[in-house]
């Protein structure tokens, strides 16, 4: 159910951007056939597309760990304040690109001596999303982050979802159930910003390699389906057709039934 439910929720984040930010049990409903339904709606979030491009590049980065680029990303999220030189607060030493090295880490000096990234009980620290996030509001007390207004909502929904899907299941790995819907959104940019990541992705060595890391063989086909799906302008169309068709269809009964 947890599974299904990440999946829905990060579709809803790379692609329109409008998400369900209170994804606990009781609004999660399973159905006979498989699906997951979402129930009540009143607290949602709607992301801007060069966050979410951001965001879609910063799972990725993470996922081949890859954490020089989390800088750059956080300031395409919105997260850190572009207007400073330096995001170090009064009395704050580490420039914030070792702290979130660090961070990520768990406090490694070299990050290439451990594989895995492990808390104090040797347990895979990547895999525990509200963990890295807890550490990651820490730093904003050393650093000047700005905390968008989606920021908040969005995390906290997968936190919520990670919590109910490692409590079923002590393998589950948030990154890599994110990682197909992140990819077809870098892979498909609609910003000035998204398209730098893109260049970066294909034309730097870390790049690559976390392109390689999110490009696992069960996805690859799904992912390239999809793409073609996007690219193919007459098949957009043909939705687009669809769904105005279906919208002046449902206006007219109600016209009739009023």
């Amino acid at each position: 159910l947890a599974r299904t439910a990440v999946r829905c929720l990060a579709m809803q984040l790379m692609s329109d951007g409008f998400i369900h930010c209170d994804p606990h049990e009781g609004n999660l409903l399973g159905l006979p056939d498989g699906r997951v339904a979402l129930l009540d709606f009143g607290l949602m979030a709607q992301m801007r597309r060069d966050h979410q491009e951001a965001m879609a590049s910063g799972v990725l980065n993470i996922m081949a760990e890859n954490y020089g680029a989390l800088e750059e990303v956080f300031k395409g999220m919105g997260v850190l304040n572009t207007q400073v030189d330096d995001l170090r607060r009064d009395g704050v030493d580490e420039p914030f690109s070792d702290a979130i090295r660090r961070c990520m880490t768990g406090g490694a000096a070299d990050e290439r001596a451990r594989n895995l990234i492990q808390d104090d009980d040797g347990g895979d620290r990547r895999r525990a999303f509200g963990q890295l996030y807890e550490e990651l509001g820490e730093l904003a007390f050393r650093y000047y982050f700005v905390i968008p207004s989606y920021y908040i909502l969005v995390m906290r929904s997968f936190v919520t979802l990670e919590g109910i899907a490692l409590s079923a299941d002590d393998e589950f790995n948030m990154y890599e159930a994110t990682a197909p819907y992140a990819l077809r959104k870098l892979l498909t940019p609609r910003t000035q910003g998204g398209r730098a990541l893109l260049r970066s992705a294909f034309l730097t060595a870390t790049g690559r390699q976390a392109l390689r890391q999110a490009l696992s063989a069960r996805a690859l086909a799904t992912l390239l389906r999809r793409l073609l799906q996007e690219l193919n302008p007459l098949r957009r169309a043909r939705r687009l057709l669809r769904a105005a068709g279906q919208r002046v269809r449902q206006a007219t009964v109600a016209a009739l039934e009023g």
